[in-house]
């Protein structure tokens, strides 16, 4: 039960960073939402939002690692390329 209010907590931080980005007309990259999402949480003092944000910032490098082998060719264990179904 926990892990899924943080899941949904770490989706909220994700688009609130994605809204403050685009409000500010700043080009989001996979690089600037996870520097956003560090600067919310350094800021933080609501326990549960500094473990979403760090969910959120996990699941970003996540798919930075997902889209670059994807690049690149590299692939899974089983031969496909590693996807994120989500």
């Amino acid at each position: 039960m926990k892990n899924d209010f943080e899941e949904k907590m770490a989706d909220i931080m994700i688009g609130e960073a994605v809204t403050a980005l685009l409000e500010e007309d700043i080009a989001i990259s996979w690089a600037v939402l996870t520097d956003r999402l560090r600067a919310v949480i350094e800021h933080e003092t609501d326990e549960d939002r500094v473990r979403a944000g760090l969910r959120a910032i996990e699941e970003v490098r996540r798919e930075m690692q997902i889209r670059a082998s994807e690049k690149t060719g590299v692939h899974g264990t089983d031969g496909m390329s590693a996807q994120k179904l989500h």
